[in-house]
């Protein structure tokens, strides 16, 4: 109900919000006084306020400034996999232990990590600001921290199955949390409560809820995070071990729509989703999921959308994949449906049965790994050139990840999803020349802004590569001491 109250003559209308609504500190500065309105206007004097969108008459900007790497060179897949793609006769040592791994929620009988482990979220953030760009008061950090019920890790500890896509929250909410929306880097898009994404029809263990059973806390094979409770089911031993002795149908198409017989529409395919097959007919692959009832679904796709099992690194499929990963939008965290710089390179790789961690960080140190310690631009192209193998390398730099993709009119190109590039003014004031997509670039991307920032170039950011088709030369070498050490 909302209620009408004078203050001095200031008229306020209260009315409830909900419960999940981060509370907005109390303001210290003195309230502005309220313009009066011109009664002969028509509008409000702000019109954001509560008119139609249609409403508003607006011109809104269109294509931005142009950035000489993505003009100059072919944002296609085609040319950079034609010439430096290599088409594998046999699988790779990786690619055989891939479903061990997509697997491994479902052979977890208590919870993977520590209580204190995943709980680090709780103390981590005290503070920050809301969607309304207001701070949020400490009271609505202490009801996240009760709602969590940590109390209760691991009680529930079962098998389960996702119904839908969905985001992986730091905390059981939706609502999201920014540093400083006024700074660079701080507010949008980067929701400090996004940790990651689930794909639809994907195996994940279930720790507990939330007090209220709205939200459940699980594990994927690469991360872990609050779920809607209604985007999930729990499944028995036996539709587990149905579902894994099953051939595997791995997606290559972004957005197709998954049917089925009664219903029609289900979900979109997604890559990095990985099915397991019912039959082949005509030009189908037909596919078992798993409904809210625990009971088995069988949807149709499209041959064109999919293959099965893990494929050898090809050029074909490379070509397929990458271009539908360059249709892609920057989403931090998988927000929106969309990737960001990890995820990209991680489902990318999904179709070729490649296992690789979901953070940029925990990617840069899988496989081969070759430091770029004390090393100048040029050593590093150098090294890039010489030891990087196209497809199969990662350029790691704080926060980032690029996949390298070989030479190309004499430029070391790589594939990325990015959100901007960083710019510093005459004034000294930090900003973003927003990119905002997946792009392939050199790595000085953005060099030929007015604004530049040149300290805080890819290239000389950037700390290590690593060949993640390749095994760890430390490893090898263990390997294979072991191997000499065998009595005949």
């Amino acid at each position: 109900m909302n209620t009408t109250v004078w203050m001095g003559g200031l008229l306020l209308v209260l009315g409830g919000c909900s419960t999940h609504t981060p509370i907005a500190a109390p303001s210290s500065k003195p309230l502005k006084v309220i313009p009066k309105l011109d009664t002969n206007q028509s509008q409000l004097a702000d019109p954001f306020c509560c008119m139609l969108p249609q409403d508003l008459e607006l011109k809104l900007p269109e294509y931005g400034p142009k950035v000489n790497d993505l003009e100059r060179f072919e944002q296609s897949m085609i040319p950079y996999v034609e010439r430096n793609g290599i088409d594998r006769e046999n699988l790779l040592d990786i690619q055989t232990t891939f479903e061990g791994r997509y697997f491994s929620p479902w052979n977890y009988t208590a919870p993977p990590q520590k209580v204190q482990e995943v709980t680090w979220p709780l103390r981590a953030y005290k503070g920050g600001y809301g969607s309304n760009l207001r701070p949020v008061a400490p009271v609505w950090f202490e009801s996240i921290k009760n709602s969590s019920n940590f109390e209760a890790y691991g009680s529930q500890s079962q098998k389960a199955i996702t119904l839908k896509r969905m985001d992986m929250r730091a905390f059981p909410t939706d609502k999201p949390l920014y540093k400083d929306p006024s700074l660079p880097g701080e507010g949008y898009p980067f929701d400090l409560l996004q940790n990651s994404s689930v794909n639809y029809n994907e195996p994940i263990f279930v720790s507990h809820r939330s007090k209220d059973g709205a939200w459940s806390y699980i594990f994927t094979n690469n991360a872990s995070g609050w779920v809607p409770s209604d985007g999930i089911t729990l499944i028995d031993d036996s539709m587990a071990l149905s579902i894994q002795k099953s051939e595997k149908v791995f997606i290559i198409e972004d957005n197709v729509a998954l049917t089925d017989s009664v219903k029609g529409f289900v979900a979109y395919s997604r890559i990095g989703m990985v099915l397991p097959l019912e039959r082949i007919e005509g030009e189908y692959y037909y596919v078992k999921t798993v409904d809210s009832n625990n009971t088995l679904k069988i949807l149709s796709i499209p041959k064109h959308s999919a293959h099965i099992g893990a494929s050898r690194l090809n050029k074909k499929d490379m070509i397929a994949i990458g271009t539908e990963m360059l249709k892609n939008t920057y989403g931090w965290g998988g927000m929106y449906g969309e990737r960001d710089c990890s995820s990209m390179i991680r489902d990318m790789m999904t179709p070729f049965g490649i296992w690789l961690p979901r953070n940029s960080s925990s990617q840069s140190k899988k496989g081969e790994v070759i430091s770029f310690t004390g090393l100048s631009d040029d050593e590093k192209l150098s090294l890039i050139q010489e030891k990087g193998v196209p497809f199969e390398t990662i350029i790691y730099l704080k926060g980032h990840v690029l996949l390298y993709v070989g030479s190309y009119q004499e430029s070391i190109m790589v594939m990325h999803n990015i959100w901007g590039i960083r710019t510093l003014d005459k004034q000294g004031n930090k900003g973003r020349h927003i990119i905002g997509k997946a792009v392939i670039s050199t790595l000085e991307l953005g060099a030929d802004l007015e604004n530049y920032d040149p300290e805080m170039k890819l290239l000389t950011r950037v700390e290590s590569m690593n060949i993640f088709t390749k095994t760890p030369l430390s490893l090898a070498r263990e390997n294979k001491s072991k191997i000499k050490k065998k009595p005949l």
